[in-house]
């Protein structure tokens, strides 16, 4: 249903930034508000999904750093 909207995107961008607000992207790019809510909430999950996979990523490699430092103490 998104990919019907061409200009979807380039407004997703604008509204990112604070460029315009949902009431003119809808009017500049023809879109409706709906449209625009829902790939914004969609864009929101993604990014949500993205924060928790990199959070979890640096405490692995923090845990990892910890074990080499441990590691390496132990050889000296």
């Amino acid at each position: 249903m998104l990919s019907d909207y061409p200009y979807l995107d380039e407004a997703l961008k604008k509204l990112s930034v604070h460029q315009l607000t949902i009431t003119e992207a809808s009017a500049q790019y023809d879109l409706p508000k709906r449209v625009i809510y829902k790939a914004l909430r969609q864009q929101q999950s993604k990014i949500s999904q993205q924060k928790a996979y990199l959070l979890a990523t640096q405490k692995r490699l923090q845990q990892n750093l910890q074990t080499i430092e441990l590691e390496l103490a132990n050889l000296n």
